[in-house]
């Protein structure tokens, strides 16, 4: 049976892919979207330079123990649970929860606030089909009627929620990646009740099979933006700390909504994990006014 090395959990906005100093160009973008909030809102947004720097480098350090963690933990399989923001799953089908199992993926970290086209900046994964199969098998004698995919149409690949933490962790490709696609970001989603459900799911599914020997899992994505709430992260990161899936599963669909519904993500691994997370780090980054930013999480739960 395979056995779970660790479980990990780390954001991927945009400001992660860049320095503070190229944190304008995002900022222009904000002003576009939200330019009358933006000209009326007082800080905490508007930060100065040293503290966006500082706070940047410390997520830059957390990424850094993450990845340390996840080479001593060498699994045979790296389950990768991240949403899709309209790369590979379109208006046609929307799955709460999608495996897939092709043979192998592509990955790319273009950013197209620089015009860099996805078709460019690509990373091969292996993925460990076998895993995936059964994994659905078992889920759906779980209850769960999980989608199940062998092919990607997005001209970057696996999109940017799996393109980003594997670039931060594991760009040469040394561990086999078994993507995992929630659909957080379009309602009508899952709600966080069943979230946690379906990652204790996916937990006994994982203990249960024996495709592979050591198995670790990740959750890409959140927290809170592109409005940061603070009290909401504050909020999640207590009750992970603590394992309360009660208040885990009770947050409102209403509170989960756009960037911040990839929040969904951490419930999955925090219900498969079944303890206590460890918060490595939290930084609230603020590039624009109107507290428009991403607020960067990262965790672990050791095996």
């Amino acid at each position: 049976m395979a056995r779970l090395a660790g479980c990990m959990a780390l954001s991927h906005g945009p400001q992660l892919m860049m320095p503070p100093n190229r944190w304008h160009v995002l900022a222009a973008k904000d002003r576009r979207e939200h330019g009358a909030a933006l000209a009326a809102a007082p800080a905490p947004g508007d930060e100065r330079d040293e503290v966006k720097w500082s706070k940047w480098r410390r997520c830059m350090e957390a990424i850094d123990a993450l990845r340390t963690r996840l080479q001593e933990w060498a699994p045979d399989a790296l389950i990768l649970v991240g949403d899709d923001q309209h790369e590979n799953l379109l208006e046609d089908a929307m799955p709460p929860f999608t495996v897939y199992v092709g043979a192998e993926a592509e990955a790319s970290v273009s950013l197209r606030y620089f015009n860099e086209p996805p078709s460019a900046n690509r990373s091969r994964y292996d993925v460990p089909q076998r895993l995936g199969e059964t994994l659905v098998e078992r889920l759906m004698e779980e209850g769960f009627d999980v989608a199940w995919s062998r092919s990607l149409r997005h001209p970057g690949g696996l999109g940017h929620a799996f393109a980003r933490p594997l670039k931060f962790l594991a760009s040469d490709g040394r561990f086999p990646v078994l993507p995992v696609m929630v659909n957080t970001y379009f309602p009508p989603a899952p709600s966080a009740r069943r979230c946690i459900e379906f990652g204790k799911a996916l937990g006994r599914a994982v203990a249960a099979n024996d495709a592979v020997g050591k198995v670790a899992v990740l959750a890409s994505g959140g927290l809170s933006h592109t409005r940061i709430d603070e009290e909401l992260d504050r909020k999640v990161i207590r009750a992970l700390e603590a394992n309360d899936m009660d208040t885990l599963g009770n947050i409102p669909a209403k509170a989960l909504v756009r960037g911040t519904s990839e929040i969904r993500n951490w419930l999955v691994v925090a219900a498969l994990a079944e303890r206590p997370a460890r918060m490595i780090d939290y930084q609230p980054l603020y590039r624009s006014p109107a507290n428009v930013g991403c607020a960067m999480g990262f965790a672990v739960w050791d095996g």
